[in-house]
């Protein structure tokens, strides 16, 4: 049977420094008939429910409750109507400062086997910038706008900024430890219940010293959250100078677009204060921050653009946008197990069109070296860039010569996992299997661009293997 449309079923789930929530899509996957490749383009996204919020469970400061999390999760199953095993993709995203705590690295594997039977587990500071950029609007407003944005999602404990050309393409990236809960007082009288490092940073900078279980005063609370602020403010109008304090509080290295911003957008949390949402207080400075961005933005004269989305971003950006699917043209045999969860990808650097075996061998053994992997220790994802030509002689060396060049995946029976960026992957994995001793163990899939530093998540191939649902992300735990 030749599948024309296909509908999947995605799941977003984001972790953050303050709240947690899900979000479950619909994407609608159709067949492009007038491209060669006769690729399948998802075509449309539809949130079919946007989960509640609930503030993040820790156990203390350092360790994220997982079964009260597992709780929360389960019932936002039941409350959506949808069982985990109709899950067909999606992403679980361990965001902000919750990305420090000492088990978040176990959490999201665990939250990932929990959630479905395909869910990418991922956390990282760029990626997340990205998909918050994604699922707050900002990409769509640019395109429609022919504007460049810059949008910056607040959270708890991070500011994830992502540049938007005006053609809807993300250009840049960068990430701050600046948010609405990296000082959380109790009560009435203010008293200090807990702090992050980089609270902690600016408070010692104006000469304010925090105490667990003493009280703070109100201004000292706006001093810290004006001096974070105000690095944000640095770090995104690209100030010449950047201070001190900005750069120790940086968690990616600083923006390097040095183009006309038209409009900055806030998402997350302490957007809902920003655009005025809510006002409820949660004893920590989301409204002094939220205060002090449109303070500090009518005073530097930057225009402020309210997204489509606010709180939900970077969950609806999970759900819906971290999704890439292969080319039709893919050869996966029979005796793969789905999901393949993790996978680093190398991209060996092949010198010409036609490179020789002894070429292809070294640029492959390079990439290993380059990503302190040995071959045949796991299994990688070989992500190749160049066309290697059609003809079959062509085909046939490039496979053999492959194939030569992983010995120890070819004897201990894992996964080789082909990925190119031309439409090639059935006729490798073809030629493959004919060719060569390899017969088994192949997952030669196409039309994706890959890069060094990725990770990815492989589902089962659906619509009679004519689409293979891969998740790029990028695995960041801070220490």
């Amino acid at each position: 049977m030749n599948v024309q449309e296909l509908s999947i079923t995605s799941v977003g789930i984001d972790v953050g420094t303050s709240t947690s929530h899900m979000v479950f899509s619909r994407l609608q996957l159709v067949k492009q008939m007038s491209r060669s490749s006769k690729k399948f383009e998802i075509i449309n996204r539809e949130i079919i429910y946007k989960g509640n919020i609930f503030l993040t469970p820790l156990v203390d400061k350092e360790t994220i409750d997982f079964e009260r999390l597992s709780i929360i999760l389960n019932g936002e199953f039941k409350k959506a109507g949808i069982r985990k095993d109709e899950i067909d993709t999606g992403a679980v995203i361990v965001t902000g400062e919750t990305a420090k705590k000492k088990n978040a690295e176990k959490i999201v594997s665990m939250l990932a086997a929990e959630a479905g039977k395909f869910v990418a587990a991922t956390a990282g500071p760029n990626f997340e910038s990205v998909i918050a950029a994604m699922g707050s609007g900002a990409t769509i407003r640019a395109k429609e706008l022919k504007k460049t944005i810059m949008n910056i999602d607040t959270g708890g404990g991070t500011s994830n900024i992502a540049v938007v050309s005006p053609n809807g393409d993300i250009i840049d990236t960068a990430c701050i430890n600046v948010g609405g809960r990296l000082l959380v007082t109790k009560g009435s009288e203010l008293v200090l219940e807990k702090y992050e490092d980089a609270a902690k940073i600016v408070a010692d900078s104006l000469g304010i010293e925090l105490v667990i279980g003493k009280s703070i005063a109100q201004k000292d609370k706006e001093s810290i959250s004006k001096g974070l602020v105000e690095a944000l403010v640095e770090v995104i109008t690209k100030k010449e100078h950047i201070s001190e304090i900005a750069m120790k509080l940086m968690m990616t290295p600083l923006l390097t677009f040095d183009g006309k911003v038209d409009y900055y957008s806030y998402s997350g949390g302490v957007a809902e204060y920003v655009f005025g949402k809510t006002d409820e207080y949660f004893d920590d400075i989301g409204q002094e921050v939220a205060r002090e961005i449109k303070k500090q933005h009518k005073k530097a004269k930057l225009k402020l653009l309210e997204p489509l989305e606010l709180i939900r971003a970077t969950v609806i950006g999970a759900g819906q946008y971290s999704l890439q699917v292969s080319g039709a043209t893919t050869l996966v045999t029979e005796d793969n197990e789905f999901p393949i969860r993790n996978i680093p990808v190398i991209v060996p650097y092949l010198p010409q069109e036609n490179p020789t075996p002894d070429q292809i061998k070294e640029a492959i053994d390079v990439a290993y070296k380059r990503i302190d992997m040995k071959e045949g220790e796991a299994p990688v994802a070989l992500s190749f860039h160049k066309t290697i030509g059609l003809s079959y002689e062509r085909l046939k060396s490039f496979a053999m010569s492959i194939v030569s060049a992983v010995p120890t995946i070819v004897k201990n029976k894992l996964p080789l996992i082909l990925v190119f960026s031309d439409d090639i992957g059935n006729s490798v994995g073809n030629v493959m299997k004919r060719e060569t001793e390899l017969k088994t163990n192949i997952i030669s899939i196409d039309e994706l661009n890959l890069r060094e530093g990725d990770y990815i998540d492989i589902g089962e191939p659906m619509a009679n293997k004519q689409v293979v649902p891969v998740v790029v992300k990028t695995l960041i735990f801070q220490n």
